[in-house]
């Protein structure tokens, strides 16, 4: 194993724009069919962090960038707490970038972005909760669909971003300022979840009415959802722009278990209202012309080329880390919305698939970015997440009304006491 190795590309900035009210972690969590046995759990993690070294590391502060060395301490897991990715300290987590946690059915995982994205993040919990029930007994096949051989460790430590930068595919594309949100944050940055729960062939057959895909459906009813809460945002002349992360791994071709995703986006005016069928035209243009792999390549390059820039590898860490959170506000933060992250479907082997109850995917908010929207599908049952850092929930509700109108059965869960 490396005794060191660089972030990638995508990492090297949330190690600088971390704070309390900015944890950058997100949640995915596994609902068994049984109470949990933390003592097995733990025992599982020890046995699943050994697989997976690229996710056995702990974070370290030099001179010129942030990096990652080996992490020889014992992981550890928690009892849930209600504070969902609230930033925890790597130190006390001895030192690793991921939390385990345990509640009742629930097995979770919070990731700090910096370590890796939603997919290596369910590699990881997938291959954990596969441990899990083998160690209670449960005669389970991996079927190749779980990540247990130590093989091709360096494609998994790869920097994907690196490996396909081309020269060739160069991008001048400058980001727009986006409409931002207006609301009340909550206290020691408590984050509302707000899940519902549909049947993933009904919500198909709504989706394809409109010759759309499930995730250009439900953005277009995210859309469609902002124009029905104006008071939601700033009164600026500014467009609503959703963030939607696309996972690279599906268009060239990468084992990487690191972060390796960028996004598309659609723009709208929140002033020109447009009917449904129209929002859903705009955002099929939008994927279909920004999910071109030439024009992947080329944002590839833009990211690649900043890291690359001569001035900014020879200054000092302290110096880069202002230039980094200024670069994160103006591209990151002013240039987005909200963002909306579909893990996808998740295949398990067969023999597994009993024991699970369903997914959950949660894209962590913060002050500055306070709802964003999560989506993740098994078996049937599709979750959408929204988790907010603001108390106002008009576009939430907007948003699961229209699906109930659409005729789809939601079944809606939150933690909080009321709606």
């Amino acid at each position: 194993m490396r005794k060191w190795f660089k972030l990638d590309n995508a990492a090297k900035v949330f190690p600088s724009v971390t704070s309390k009210r900015r944890s950058n972690l997100f949640r995915l969590s596994f609902n068994l069919k049984e109470k949990i046995n933390p003592e097995i759990l733990r025992k599982a993690l020890s046995y699943t962090m050994n697989r997976f070294p690229s996710m056995k590391v702990k974070l370290k502060k030099g001179f010129f960038w942030y990096y990652l060395e080996p992490n020889h301490e014992e992981p550890r897991v928690y009892e849930e707490s209600p504070y969902i990715c609230n930033q925890f300290r790597f130190r006390e987590n001895n030192g690793y970038l991921l939390r385990v946690s345990y509640f009742d059915c629930r097995i979770a995982i919070e990731v700090f972005h910096g370590l890796t994205d939603g997919a290596g993040a369910l590699e990881f919990l997938k291959a954990l909760v596969y441990n899990y029930l083998v160690m209670k007994g449960n005669q389970i096949e991996s079927e190749n669909l779980i990540l247990t051989d130590i093989e091709n460790i360096s494609e998994e430590y790869q920097d994907s971003f690196l490996k396909n930068y081309d020269k060739r595919y160069k991008s001048k594309r400058r980001e727009r300022k986006a409409l931002q949100w207006r609301g009340t944050l909550y206290q020691e940055n408590w984050l509302a979840l707000i899940s519902g729960t549909v049947s993933v062939a009904a919500l198909k057959e709504v989706a394809h009415r409109y010759n759309a895909t499930i995730t250009e459906f439900l953005a277009a009813c995210v859309i469609q959802s902002a124009y029905q809460s104006p008071t939601l945002f700033e009164n600026k002349r500014k467009p609503f722009i959703i963030f939607i992360p696309v996972d690279l791994r599906r268009i060239f071709p990468s084992r990487t278990l690191r972060n390796f995703s960028l996004y598309a986006r659609a723009a709208f005016d929140l002033d020109n209202q447009l009917s449904f069928e129209e929002i859903i035209a705009a955002i099929k243009a939008d994927m279909s012309e920004q999910l071109q792999k030439e024009n992947m390549q080329a944002r590839i390059f833009q990211n690649v080329q900043v890291e690359k820039n001569i001035f900014l590898r020879l200054v000092p860490l302290a110096i880069k880390e202002i230039a980094l959170r200024t670069g994160y506000r103006v591209w990151g933060d002013n240039a987005n919305s909200l963002s909306f992250s579909n893990i996808g479907r998740v295949v398990l082997p067969e023999e597994m698939m009993p024991y699970i109850d369903k997914i959950e995917f949660c894209n962590g908010a913060s002050y500055r970015s306070p709802v964003n929207f999560g989506v993740i599908s098994f078996g049937d049952k599709l979750v959408m997440t929204f988790a907010s850092a603001i108390v106002e929930r008009d576009l939430q509700l907007a948003f699961f009304r229209q699906l109930s109108g659409f005729g789809l059965d939601v079944v809606i869960e939150t933690n909080e006491l009321e709606l």
